[in-house]
């Protein structure tokens, strides 16, 4: 699952047909056309739908917001970041990069998380280095 792009949020205020309408933020999520969505099977139909409500759901962003209280606030552009508090983002980094699917990191990074992807690149490397030499000794 995938969120829905500005040119698809277009398309999808454009559908007439109200059914149509609340398939197409499944179905462009998944990376279907309706018609696609509407040929699978009715298991994965509603699989899909499910877990599309999951993911978007108030409750579930709600939840999410309030399960970590203490994360670090981010680097303001060109401030030293302290070792610690990098260790410390790039373990929530690899932490959400762990729970997206494949492909899905680099974009949430650009869009939702305020670092640049090589920072965020920066931090994760810090934090495993980190790891490792807590392994290691």
């Amino acid at each position: 699952m995938r969120p829905v792009n500005n040119f698809q949020m277009a398309r999808i205020k454009n559908i007439s047909d109200r059914e149509n309408r609340e398939i197409a933020f499944a179905a462009f999520g998944l990376g279907m056309t309706v018609k696609q969505f509407k040929a699978l099977p009715e298991e994965q139909r509603r699989a899909a739908w499910d877990a599309h409500s999951r993911l978007c759901s108030p409750a579930a962003l709600a939840a999410e917001s309030r399960a970590k209280p203490d994360r670090p606030r981010l680097p303001r552009p060109f401030e030293r970041v302290p070792e610690e508090k990098m260790i410390q983002i790039g373990r929530e980094l690899i932490r959400i990069k762990d729970q997206l699917p494949h492909g899905h990191f680099g974009p949430w990074v650009r869009e939702q998380s305020g670092l640049s992807y090589k920072q965020a690149q920066r931090f994760m490397r810090a934090a495993t280095a980190a790891q490792q030499e807590r392994s290691a000794a």
